[in-house]
């Protein structure tokens, strides 16, 4: 049979050309694979899709189980940890975004833990200070230091402290002239640069004092221009090794978010206000002040802002200043 239909054939005696040819060998190669191709599975019913509400931000680690047929352990969807750049970026964005404050006066409240060494102990003193500077750097000062709630890293720092005479504080409002904070007058802090690579140069390159320790008097000070603050935070966010604390409390018992620098002398922790992005304070802690002990340090901003008013400064020289 075969070869009658092949002798019936007009096309017999006919070669293919080269183009045919090679058409012929790709259906013969696609015919021979249909064959051995298993047998597709029927198709099943699609799944309803399961929709997940989008994370607005990844500073808040939320944690979702999605339940698996056949009881087996639910799947885990979480979202990646926020980094130390991101929550500043966040914070530069709030206090960029805040309105702006009027009066004639800077004024700030902070407590201050501070450490008082002696020859043979360490105490940690709450100093309770108030200032109301105007734009010459000239205000009123006020300071209560409450030797009652000091503090002590060791039981042999208590025990050498007991008894010790303690210095006389003024506690009367004192006139202040020509205020700096860290060594910048009121018209430097006016004429600092906003961009944060400028500042942070220029920050480096004064005196001996670390750049962490700047962003933190001049973030809570009222007279530091609303630019500069906003900039500070860019400063913040390209010095190396910042470390994200999700939660921190500090002794008046405020929580907020924690940005930690780490350096070979000094930890310094930044606690920030997660919904004004504004400074609570600052816990600095030395590990080479005092030989066998960590010496351990916070600054806090009670109040800070602006104001037309000030309480008159008495006629008296005062035995301690706010900076």
């Amino acid at each position: 049979m075969i070869d009658e239909i092949a002798q019936a054939d007009p096309a017999r005696d006919a070669a293919p050309t080269a183009a045919e040819g090679a058409r012929m060998d790709i259906r013969l190669h696609g015919l021979l694979a249909e064959e051995t191709r298993p047998a597709a599975a029927p198709r099943k019913r699609p799944r309803r899709a399961l929709v997940l509400v989008p994370v607005a931000l990844a500073t808040t680690a939320v944690t979702l189980g999605v339940a698996l047929p056949g009881g087996k352990t639910p799947a885990i969807i979480q979202p990646a940890p926020a980094s130390a750049a991101t929550v500043l970026s966040d914070l530069q964005g709030k206090v960029a975004g805040a309105a702006g404050e009027s009066g004639r006066y800077a004024y700030l409240k902070q407590i201050s833990y501070t450490s008082h060494m002696g020859q043979d102990y360490v105490a940690v003193i709450p100093h309770e200070s108030e200032q109301w500077i105007d734009a010459n750097g000239d205000g009123v000062g006020k300071e209560l230091v409450h030797d009652d709630q000091a503090t002590f890293p060791t039981p042999a720092d208590k025990l050498a402290w007991k008894g010790k005479p303690r210095p006389p504080y003024n506690e009367e409002p004192y006139a202040l002239d020509n205020v700096e904070v860290i060594g910048l007058s009121m018209k430097e802090i006016k004429a600092l640069p906003t961009d944060p690579v400028q500042l942070r140069t220029l920050l480096e390159n004064r005196d001996n004092v670390i750049v962490t320790a700047y962003a933190g008097a001049l973030l809570s000070f009222a007279g530091t221009p609303q630019e500069v603050k906003v900039a500070l935070y860019g400063v913040l966010r390209s010095l190396p090794g910042a470390e994200l604390i999700p939660k921190a409390t500090d002794p008046l018992k405020r929580t907020g978010v924690g940005i930690q620098f780490d350096d070979e002398a000094w930890r310094t922790l930044f606690l920030f206000d997660p919904d004004t992005g504004e400074l609570l304070g600052t816990k600095s802690i030395g590990k080479k002040e005092v030989p066998g002990r960590t010496i351990e340090d916070w600054t806090l901003t009670v109040e800070s802002g602006r104001t037309d008013t000030a309480p008159e400064a008495k006629p008296v020289t005062p035995q301690t200043t706010a900076r």
